[in-house]
């Protein structure tokens, strides 16, 4: 009885080491992948700028690639745990473990445990660094681009109104960053009424680039032109706001801008500034949930393996594996777009999918196991 007890612990510790380095390898070919097509796009659209260097296009490449990585994740994990099954079903180790007396279970053990520990990683490491990274990456890009739009809104301008003492003011900006609140290109136009209820333009205010703090834009490089022609310049101008960081980013940007430490304040600055949190919501409960997402990945991969291949359909395995986990990816999608436009729950459309979809793979096992 020990030594089967023994046999067990080597093979699932043999498993283990083979999903590590499949998942690895899964991991190294989508980031070489990921860089040379990010770094060509990058060079295309900087083919205008003289001045910027490979290693500057190279830099932006690397800055951007742990977003990359946290998106492709799921699939890393899915084509990873394929990749080591088919290769044990084909050289028959999985036949040689089950004469081991190894269940279908322990074959699905390690996978599950690693992809956990892989969404827990990912959420409390890989995607804060992936948001400053963010962060850095359009900063510089901006600087780089020497004014040339970039907003994150696909190049579409952004707008803002605020109402003031003695009447409001139209924010428009060229582009933003949602993730440091910063507007670039931005023009302030201040109105106020006339006595016969006329709005009338009063002045208005170019800035370089303005900062949204508690309370307060901080504006760079400004100019103060009034409606008589007075032009007042300012190397920095401090300029009262209502405006919540939380609207910003929902104007500028999106959620997958804030990381998961950054995702609860705003989410409570939402609601004390009237605006729908369902966005910032969603993207914290997919956060928190990736470590379930990844392991039902790593589930489908596994389910769908398992099965011996002796006369071939092998590729029709593969495609139908590969097939689940984009459905499920999608399926995922689908759903939190119900929860942006409130027909579902933020929760219900977060959980639904990966908990439907890892008990199916449960299930599926629990076939293969006992029949």
């Amino acid at each position: 009885m020990s030594g089967i007890l023994g046999i067990g612990g080597l093979l699932s510790r043999y498993l283990l080491r083979e999903i590590i380095k499949g998942i690895l390898l899964a991991a190294l070919i989508v980031g070489a992948l990921v860089v040379l097509v990010d770094y060509v796009e990058l060079s295309r659209r900087m083919d205008a700028e003289p001045n910027v260097t490979a290693l500057q296009v190279l830099r932006l490449t690397l800055l951007k690639m742990p977003t990359m990585l946290e998106q492709t994740l799921p699939f890393m994990v899915l084509f990873g745990v394929m990749w080591v099954m088919f290769r044990l079903n084909r050289r028959s180790e999985l036949v040689a473990m089950r004469v081991a007396s190894m269940s279908a279970w322990q074959f699905a053990a390690p996978a599950l445990l690693i992809a956990f520990s892989l969404g827990i990683i990912g959420t409390a490491a890989l995607n804060p660094l992936a948001t400053a990274m963010k962060t850095q990456f359009e900063t510089e890009r901006m600087a780089l681009l020497e004014g040339e739009s970039t907003a994150l809104g696909g190049g579409q301008a952004k707008w803002f109104r605020e109402a003031v003492d003695d009447g409001w003011v139209v924010i428009r900006a060229q582009s933003a960053i949602a993730q440091s609140a910063t507007l670039y290109d931005v023009t302030f136009h201040y109105y106020n009424h006339t006595e016969s209820g006329a709005p009338v333009i009063t002045h208005r205010i170019d800035a370089k680039s303005a900062q949204l703090q508690t309370g307060s834009w901080q504006l760079d490089s400004a100019r103060d032109i009034a409606f008589e022609g007075k032009i007042t310049l300012y190397e920095n101008l401090t300029i009262p706001t209502k405006i919540a960081p939380a609207a910003l980013v929902e104007n500028a940007g999106n959620a997958t801008s804030l990381s998961v430490y950054a995702l609860p304040g705003f989410i409570q600055q939402s609601r004390e500034a009237g605006v729908a949190p369902e966005r910032f919501l969603l993207q914290l409960y997919l956060l928190l949930c990736l470590p379930l997402i990844l392991a039902t990945m790593a589930l489908i991969g596994a389910a769908f393996s398992f099965k011996l291949v002796r006369l071939g359909g092998t590729l029709r395995l593969v495609l139908l594996t590969g097939a689940a986990g984009f459905a499920f990816y999608f399926a995922i999608d689908f759903m939190q777009t119900l929860g942006t436009t409130k027909v579902l729950p933020p929760l219900v459309a977060t959980l639904s999918i990966p908990v439907i979809v890892f008990l199916a793979g449960i299930a599926r096992i629990t076939i293969l196991e006992d029949g």
